[in-house]
This record gives structure tokens, sequence and C-alpha cells, in this order.
């Protein structure tokens, strides 16, 4: 499968689903590459294994693979984590950061970042950095032992949104769809952005400046809508997505119980061929044009429909056209929108869009 790290919406459903690992115990910590697992013991759950992969993904695996030697990081890991009881988990706002919360002689959090190329850091209590996988220097932030841990500046996040944020977003936006926009600027992602546009039946394509009161309410609606779909998630399986609910016009493979299970599948750190890549992109492509097809060919049906009944109806509609020329010659607009409405069949005159609702029935 093509996907190789999760969305922050996917982590807040992996997050839900762990929730029954709080008060668990940690009994060993291994590490291989860049992969760390964390074998649990979940009370009246029995051994877990939690597999982190920095950058990528986190979920419950069945799969261990347990290196001879283990690195200078993981006996860092072991010295403070082991035989400590997880006190909580919580992903940081809509951000790809999930923390752990440790508690042994002291308390500890284990930060687990999950965007760009990832990151592991454990810091006490205070959250000065005991370790981290990778050391970093940037601008804004320091990552390297000694130094307090500062969490990325937090955007909009498509979870802590209100109706007013949301208004906002879209006023200021210069994104170039509402697609993009949602993605990009309320940390959505790519899929979840589209669907929400589909759910509601809204333009993906449309400029975010330009969307009505009501398509705005129904889409900070069907965000928080998301937010109940994943508090009793299962895995979907597509042909480039797993997800923690069905998704619309997307052709399904299978289904897992729970999401984790379904993450678990993936393998981002095996290569992929240029040419799988290749394949898997002109078969999106196809799918994407079978679906324009299908689309088409409903509008073709409905426009055929509403041919054969201006054809049914020629006569009246005739006899209308009539009346407005002839009133032309002697009446502004706005007068004959006035005499147009004493006619049954005139339903509404909308001088500003230069429309008229006539009823054929």
């Amino acid at each position: 499968m093509k996907k190789k790290s999760l969305a922050s919406l996917e982590i807040a459903a992996i997050v839900t689903e762990l929730q029954f690992l709080i008060n668990g115990k940690v009994s060993q910590i291994y590490h291989q590459n860049r992969e760390i697992l964390l074998q649990l013991h979940a009370a009246g759950q029995g051994k877990q294994l939690l597999k982190i992969v920095p950058g990528k993904l986190l979920c419950l695996t069945n799969d261990k693979n347990a290196p001879l030697r283990p690195s200078g990081f993981c006996m860092q890991l072991r010295k403070y984590l082991d035989n400590a009881f997880i006190k909580g988990i919580y992903q940081k706002h809509s951000e790809r950061i999930v923390v752990f919360e440790f508690e042994k002689t002291d308390d500890f959090y284990l930060i687990i970042e999950l965007f760009s190329k990832g990151n592991v850091v454990l810091t006490d209590k205070n959250l000065v950095i005991i370790g981290a996988l990778e050391h970093h220097v940037w601008k804004d932030r320091i990552v390297k032992t000694n130094e307090t841990y500062i969490f990325p500046k937090a955007e909009n996040g498509w979870k802590e949104l209100t109706k007013e944020d949301l208004d906002l977003v879209f006023k200021k936006s210069d994104r170039k769809n509402l697609a993009t926009c949602l993605a990009t600027q309320t940390g959505l992602g790519g899929v979840y952005a589209e669907e929400v546009c589909r759910r509601v039946g809204v333009d993906k394509n449309k400029l975010p400046k330009e969307l009505t009161a009501k398509e705005i309410l129904l889409i900070f609606s069907e965000i928080r809508e998301l937010l109940r779909l994943i508090e009793n998630s299962k895995g979907y399986l597509y042909e480039e997505q797993i997800t923690p609910f069905p998704l619309t016009e997307e052709k399904l493979l299978g289904t897992t119980k729970t999401y984790n299970e379904a993450v678990a599948l993936l393998r981002p750190l095996e290569l992929t061929s240029p040419y799988e890549k290749k394949i898997h992109t002109l078969k999106r492509t196809i799918d994407e044009q079978e679906r324009a097809i299908e689309t088409l060919k409903d509008k073709i049906l409905l426009n055929k429909r509403k041919g054969e009944v201006i054809y049914e109806k020629y006569v009246p509609l005739q006899k209308l056209l009539d009346i407005v020329h002839k009133l032309k010659e002697t009446k502004t607009w706005a007068e004959i929108a006035s005499e147009l409405q004493k006619e049954k069949k005139i339903k509404l005159v909308n001088l500003k869009n230069k429309t008229t609702t006539i009823d054929l029935q």
C-alpha cells in the first residue's frame, strides 16, 4: 500500500483506541533502525506491543522483531521507563504529536513526533529533555538534552475550530480552492478535506472566500461529525488509503475490527519501486476519470429530461416569452417581474440573478 504516514485525524482515531492502555505498565523496550517497540501490560488485556515509527505511524502490533543489541537511546528509555505506569495518552491539539505520560519514581513524558522526519523525545515532568532519538536546532526550537522541549506552534486545528474560527480561515485564505484550504489551514489533510466537501455537497474547487454562510455551517457541522465518527473507529482499507470510517465514492477493499489493526498493515519503511509508484498514480487517475464519467452520465440524463420537459411544454413557454417581449415595449424590468408573478406558472422572478423559476408540472 502506498500510504506511508498518518494524518492528524487518523492519529486522533489511534489515540482514542489506545486509551485502554492507561494504567498499564511498561515491561520492555526495543529499538531497531527507525522503529521503537514498547512492550506493555494492560490491565485485563495482557501483553500489548506498541510500535512507533517516528514521522510515520503509531499503532498496536503483533510483530515483535527484537534486536540482539539495544541502542543507546533504547537503553536510556529502559532506564527511565521500565516498570513505569502509563498515566495518560493524548494528541497535542490537532498536531501530529502524541504524548505519553509515565509515572515511576517521578513523572516523565514520551513525546512522539509523527510529522516530517519525526522524532521521539523523553522529558521530565517539566519538559526538560532527558534524551531524544534525533537532536535538532531550529530558529524557534531546540531538541537536545537539557533543553526545554517546546511544542511546534499550533495553527487553527480542525479539532478545536469554532464556527467563528472557520469563518475567519475562509475569509483570509489565499489558497487556490476549498479542499487545499481545509487540508492545509485546518490540518485535516487532503483525503479528509475532499471527503468533507463530498459529504456536504460543496465543490472542492470553489474559492474559500466565495463560500456562503450556509455552506460554511455545513462544513463546520461535518468537521464536528468527524470527531464523533472517530470515537468508534474501525479500519477501512482502500487502494491507497486506510481510514477510521468509510469514504464516499471510494471502492472498499476490506475492513478490520479496529483502526490500529489497519495501521499495523502498513510498511512505511519499505522502499517502493518507482515503477510501482507510477502504476499507483495511473490507477488513481483512471479511477478519478471513471468517477467523472459517471457524474457526466448523470448530468446528461438530467439535462436530457429537462430538454424533453421543455419540448413538451413548448406552447405555454412560448406564450410566456411573447408576454415578456410585449411588456418590454412599455415597461421596466421591475414592472415586468411584477406582471409575470401574476401568472400561475411563474413561481419566482429574481432580477438580481436574471432568472425565472417556472412550474412545468
